[in-house]
């Protein structure tokens, strides 16, 4: 065997393994995803196919069964076989009938070749190497044959099925990179096979299995079948993020909405009540006692500008044009929102090399946490100025907001609806957050981000 073939059998070992570890990842990925659920049947096929074609290879090097014994590495290739195919029959079973019938389906397949294997090695007196030869042949046209062309027709059937038709669309080309890719294997199997010397290899077989290109061209057919899947796969996970971060957008909306409401049924709506309740109590003695009229009068003034002033935070908390522009100039903008709005003094400081959050969603948390921050300070903290510091790491951001009010203790008041909402959205964005704070001396809170 010359030098080119020995390379191209190890990149062909080399793409195989890598497609099997890559299934497998994927698969741990992608339960969810109806197409790629079973792929631990592709993953148990591309292992095998990587070690037999190392086994080749290794072969060479050592006396003949010095590493293995010959009628060792026809199992491994017909187990992997097995495999390949039980994949591509179960993309045309129900999931139901997959869980009744899936195993009793492969060891099924994998008696018959293997029961007849070994009666034809200890019942019959045949030649190992001759036997192992014919077993391999008969395991590509058996089983690799048929497994691949399910494979291709199957995959293509069940994207159909299970699969929205934009979404489809979007990864068809990769898919049809799959089933292209799989088609070829199948139909290789028909012609690339070891030269034994044997009725069905003789009749149909090119013998092309010494040949310099033949690991070659199957390296190439496992690059297109892991190229297919990966972009297939990893598209989909795209979507399916993008919808759940949809999803739990609308749910911290729905939570902001929800704490706000009762924040307002509990504390403006009720003084305006109040308010209402003590002018009905003036009407009487206006006439008979005008002094204590005019002091009631004052006291409901006093209580409508105080219910002013919290509807004015309100304000500040519920405006929806949350800047869609990067952090350092979104900050800014809330800082002087919330500094027209409240008169506290602010502070906005930038270390680090700036590195840029593309993806939106992320940006109107962080935002989001700032504003939350910032609601809680003017609505509790009795401060008189806050600080907010955002610092650029390597593979992080950390936001830093604090005052100078009278502490954790006061900032509980409310049930602590802002900081559940401030832990939730860090909780969507995978960053941890550090609280400090003491009686009297302010509180700081403490985010760190990943930049993805």
């Amino acid at each position: 065997m010359t030098i080119a073939a020995v390379l191209g059998h190890f990149v062909h070992g080399l793409v195989f393994f890598t497609l099997g570890l890559t299934v497998n990842f994927l698969h741990y990925r992608s339960r969810r995803i109806s197409l790629a659920r079973h792929l631990g049947w592709l993953g148990g096929f591309a292992i095998g196919e990587a070690l037999y074609a190392w086994y080749e290879i290794i072969a060479l090097l050592l006396p003949a069964g010095a590493f293995l014994p010959v009628v060792v590495p026809p199992v491994i290739l017909a187990s992997a076989y097995t495999c390949l195919l039980v994949f591509g029959l179960q993309t045309f079973m129900s999931e139901d009938v997959y869980r009744r019938r899936s195993r009793i389906l492969w060891m099924v397949l994998s008696g018959l070749w293997l029961g007849s294997y070994l009666l034809a090695l200890w019942a019959f007196s045949v030649d190992q190497a001759a036997l192992a030869g014919t077993t391999v042949v008969l395991a590509r046209y058996l089983l690799a044959l048929p497994g691949g062309l399910l494979t291709a027709i199957g995959l293509r059937r069940q994207s159909y099925q299970s699969l929205d038709s934009v979404l489809r669309m979007r990864i068809r080309p990769a898919l049809q990179l799959i089933e292209i890719t799989m088609a070829i294997f199948g139909l290789l199997n028909l012609v690339m096979v070891p030269g034994v010397d044997s009725f069905v290899a003789d009749r149909f077989g090119f013998h092309l299995v010494d040949s310099a290109v033949t690991g070659w061209v199957w390296a190439a057919v496992g690059a297109g079948i892991t190229v297919g899947l990966v972009r297939s796969l990893t598209t989909i996970h795209h979507e399916i993020e993008q919808w759940v971060e949809g999803v739990e957008r609308l749910q911290a909306m729905a939570e902001d909405r929800e704490r706000i409401g009762r924040d307002l049924h509990d504390g403006i709506i009720q003084s305006i009540y109040a308010a209402g309740l003590l002018l009905e109590s003036i009407v009487p003695v206006i006439r008979s006692d005008p002094d204590r009229a005019q002091g009631q009068v004052g006291r409901v003034i006093d209580n409508l500008n105080f219910t002013i002033q919290d509807i004015r935070r309100y304000i500040f908390d519920l405006r929806g044009d949350m800047p869609d522009d990067d952090l350092q100039p979104g900050i800014e903008h809330l800082l002087r929102d919330f500094h027209v709005n409240t008169l506290l003094q602010t502070e906005f400081e930038v270390t680090g090399t700036v590195h840029p959050i593309h993806s939106m969603a992320r940006r109107r948390h962080i935002l989001q946490i700032v504003r939350e921050a910032l609601a809680n300070t003017a609505k509790h903290a009795q401060a008189r100025w806050v600080r907010v510091r955002l610092a650029y790491d390597t593979d992080s951001l950390t936001l830093m907001i604090s005052d100078d009010g009278v502490g954790m203790e006061k900032l509980l008041i409310g049930k602590g609806y802002g900081l559940r909402n401030i832990r939730e959205r860090t909780r969507l964005l995978d960053g941890t957050l550090r609280i400090e704070s003491a009686p009297g001396a302010g509180v700081t809170f403490d985010l760190t981000v990943p930049y993805a």
